[in-house]
């Protein structure tokens, strides 16, 4: 999850400067508790956080000092409940919440704790392996080349070259967005097509770098519209936040593709996709996309 603050008098935010970061993870989490469930007890932070009963004392006699109308305790059952009046600490990102209501508490280091709400999505069926991203991961962070030995669809197993700039998560797969010496251009690498990764003592050269992946560098709006396929266009219009029936959405031109293939937007000339598949969104600016290398990828696409 992430915590941001939020926009409270100036005598709180004063509090909230003059205790540490640890402390202040913990009174996030309260509010967390309080918000999405309701409720919170002092071993919900002994679980979370492996702190004694001392320090969730003060926490919870901190969190209360600062916004004493939020929670209340009960005597019998030993829990903290939201009340009426309960006006959030901290601003959270929702994305990030969400991840959490559907992943459980944890940090990829110290385990994993579920959470409390039942949430299922569909399954995974791609994951990178964890040692060819640590590689991938290293170079970008270091801005070195890595070799890579690599399967392709087109050509199959092969050595090359790459300068990784980004990770790219279409929704399906992780790419790594590099610049291949073997092909000579800006391209996506599926993560789960490396074999094995090295990185190399040099460093890219100026024209693989990131400042010149103009398909990285560029950004279009695609402009989002009920399919006119369909029959209730309003309720389209709900699903995905649309004002005066269209939702614009400014992307990167080397993800536009991904976007549009992950929501399945109607992206032929004459809408025709929705007779096969029955399609919800299309594609209100084809020319939008002229230009753009990842537009391939958009379903019903023709240049």
């Amino acid at each position: 999850m992430t915590f941001q603050r939020h926009e409270q008098p100036q005598d709180i935010i004063q509090k909230l400067n003059t205790i540490g970061s640890a402390q202040r993870e913990r009174l996030a989490f309260i509010d967390f508790a309080l918000y999405f469930l309701g409720e919170v007890t002092r071993k919900d932070l002994i679980d979370r956080f492996a702190v004694g009963h001392a320090a969730t004392t003060r926490d919870l006699a901190l969190y209360k000092e600062i916004l004493p109308d939020n929670l209340k305790l009960d005597m019998r059952s030993k829990k903290y409940y939201k009340q009426d009046a309960f006006s959030p600490m901290f601003t959270l990102d929702l994305e990030k919440t969400l991840a959490t209501v559907s992943l459980g508490y944890g940090d990829g280091f110290s385990g994993h704790q579920a959470f409390p709400i039942s949430c299922e999505s569909p399954q995974l069926l791609t994951l990178p392996k964890t040692p060819i991203m640590a590689v991938l991961c290293e170079g970008i962070y270091r801005n070195k080349l890595i070799e890579v030995e690599y399967i392709s669809t087109s050509s199959g197993k092969s050595r090359r070259i790459i300068a990784p700039h980004s990770l790219v998560d279409s929704g399906n797969r992780w790419h790594v967005r590099s610049f291949d010496r073997k092909n000579d251009r800006f391209m996506d690498v599926v993560c789960n097509r490396v074999v094995s990764a090295n990185i190399l003592i040099d460093a890219p050269h100026n024209h693989e770098l990131i400042t010149e992946d103009r398909q990285w560098q560029k950004f279009i709006d695609l402009e989002l519209t009920p399919h006119p396929e369909q029959q209730n266009p309003e309720a389209i219009e709900l699903d995905y936040e649309m004002v005066d029936g269209k939702r614009v959405i400014e992307t990167r031109a080397a993800l536009a593709g991904y976007l549009l293939r992950k929501w399945e937007v109607d992206c032929s000339k004459d809408r025709s996709l929705h007779k096969t598949v029955g399609y919800q969104l299309a594609l209100g600016n084809h020319q939008a996309l002229y230009q753009v290398n990842s537009a391939t990828l958009a379903p019903g696409y023709t240049a």
